[in-house]
Parts: C-alpha cells; structure tokens; sequence
C-alpha cells in the first residue's frame, strides 16, 4: 500500500509541473505577441510619418519673402520630428536683406523647427564676396548665420574696386555673417593676401583669431600674430591690416604689443651681393608697403651687424642698412 501511494503522489506530481508549465508558456507567447503587435503598431505608425522623394525643389517663404530654394537627388522628411535628409543638395538661401547665397554639398539636413540646415561633405558657399568651402556647414536661417568646421577656406574678393587683393584664408573653423560681408576664423588661421598685379608684394599671415570684414576692407589679428612680407618676419600679440592703404603713404598694417621683426638685409655693392640679418623690438610696428619702411615706436630696439640701437622711433627699410633714429631731442642716421 505504501507503494500505492508512493506512485499516485509522483503521478499527480507530474500533472501539476505540467499544467505549471503550460501556462508559462501560454503567458510567454501571450506576451510575445502583444510585444510583435505593438512593435508592428509603431512601425506602422513610423512608417506613415516618413516620406520619400526623388528630384524635388524645396522652397521656403518667409513673410512673402523668399529664404530658401533647395533642389536634391533624393529626400526623407519626417512630419513628426521635423527632420529632412537630403542628397546632393544645391540651391539659393536669401540672407535677411535679401541677397542671393548659392550653395551646394553631397548631403545635408534640414530642422524645420530649428531653422537651421547642416550641410556635409564637399560644402561650398558662393557669396557676394567670397567662395566659402568646409567639411561641414550649419546655416542659421533665422540668424543670418553660417557656422563651418573641418578644412575651412575662403576666397575673398573687393566688388567696389576700392581694393586689388585675393584674399585666401585657411582655419578649423569659421562663422560668417553673409549680409554683413564679415567672417571670424578661428583655430591655427593661416591666410594670404595676393595682389592682382604680379610685381606688387604678396603678405602672409598666421593665427589664432582673424576677422575679415569686406566692407571695410580690414583684417584684425589675434594672438600668436605672424606676418611675412618677403624677407621680413614679425610676430606679436596683435595685428590690423588696412587692405584699402596699400598704395597710399599711410600705414597698411599694425602689429602691437611684443613685437619681434627678424630681416634678412641684401645689399649689392660693386656687382657683389652681401647679406646679413637684422633683428629688432619693441611694442608697436607700422608698415608703409607704399614706401618700403616700416616705424618701431614703444622702447624700439634694432640689432644690426655689431650694433644696438635704440630710440624713440626707429624706421627700417627695406632691403637697406640704413637705419633712422628719432631719440627725444636728436635725429641722426645710422649706416
């Protein structure tokens, strides 16, 4: 009997782990399937949100006034984000007064409720002035705005005739204000000022911060300063450049606080050509390109050959041993 009972409480053992299981593994695919339902749901729901287009022509209007003109190879919108992606964008942004911005890139996305578009890849922007070219761009609707980061380089042109440079400047990054003709550089800016004419002196300029404005033709440097005009060499702290006074006799560029000049001087004398380097100090440098000289004021100090000079103003020329001295009640001339 003890056996009897042994084998009926393992029977009903059995019954009950099975009926266990079995309602486990209805509840594991009751859940299953209301997950794949609600997963289906979503899909579909996303799926409705999102609208594909190939070849289109984006427009956008502003107060009956246009502010982007956009054709693309292809198109993604998302109603429900607000996101666009498109490919090989190209089209006209119109700045706040109005003026025509033509660009271009391989790909870009547009947030509607950002007022803002990211282009990416190849970037260029053709504005009134300038050619601007990046890895990236970010155009600022609202703003007037252009954010560019990775491989950034303009090329700037004079439109009124009032300057005859190429202005070409290279950075990490930039921020240009389209209606204002002004654009900020910024990380490790190197530029070059070209002249139009091939006998005119070309400059060469470095660093961390540069402001052009094309309106008033001016360049403004900031910090770890490098300019380079033939054989000279200067650093310093800070720097304007005056594009406009270049055949003028007034001073087309400035370099203040700490200024440093190394000049490699050639003289020819007798058919024999001699060379030496010439290195001077002092706080302000102006730059005459109309008359080849350049004016040291704050403390000057010039090393030339054997000799040290100082002075209140000390004005160097080019390509000249002459030296000219202004020290409070006496003038005199060094050779």
């Amino acid at each position: 009997m003890l056996n009897s009972l042994k084998k009926s409480f393992i029977f009903f053992g059995f019954l009950l782990c099975l009926g266990f299981i079995t309602i486990w593994g209805e509840s594991v695919e009751w859940k299953r399937s209301s997950a794949l339902k609600n997963q289906a749901e979503d899909d579909s729901q996303s799926y409705d949100e999102e609208s594909y287009f190939q070849d289109v022509s984006f427009y956008r209007v502003k107060d009956e006034k246009p502010v982007l003109h956009l054709d693309a190879k292809e198109l993604s919108m998302n109603s429900a984000s607000g996101k666009s992606l498109f490919t090989e964008p190209q089209g006209v942004a119109f700045t706040g007064n109005g003026e025509p911005v033509q660009y271009q890139a391989r790909k870009g996305f547009l947030f509607r409720q950002e007022n803002q578009i990211i282009f990416e890849n190849e970037v260029q922007f053709n504005l009134e002035t300038s050619t601007l070219v990046a890895d990236k761009t970010t155009y600022f609707m609202d703003k007037d705005e252009i954010v560019s980061n990775g491989n950034v380089k303009t090329t700037s042109v004079s439109v009124d005739g009032k300057s005859k440079e190429d202005i070409r400047v290279w950075s990490n990054s930039a921020v240009t204000w389209p209606s204002k003709d002004k654009s900020r550089y910024e990380g490790d800016v190197r530029g070059l000022i070209k002249r139009k004419r091939v006998y005119e002196e070309n400059i060469r300029f470095k660093a961390q911060q540069v402001d052009v404005d094309m309106v008033s033709l001016q360049i403004d440097l900031l910090e770890d300063v490098h300019l380079e005009k033939q054989q000279l060499k200067a650093d310093s702290h800070r720097g304007e450049i005056f594009l406009e006074n270049y055949n003028k006799k007034l001073k087309y560029f400035v370099l203040y606080d700490d200024v440093k000049v190394v000049e490699k001087v050639k003289l020819e004398k007798d058919g024999r050509v001699s060379s030496f380097e010439r290195r001077a100090f002092g706080e302000k440098l102006e730059g005459m390109m109309s008359e080849s000289k350049i004016i040291l004021t704050g403390y000057p100090k010039v090393f030339q050959q054997n000799d040290v000079i100082t002075g209140n103003k000390i004005v160097l020329r080019e390509n000249n041993e002459v030296v000219e001295v202004d020290d409070a009640n006496t003038n005199f001339i060094l050779r």
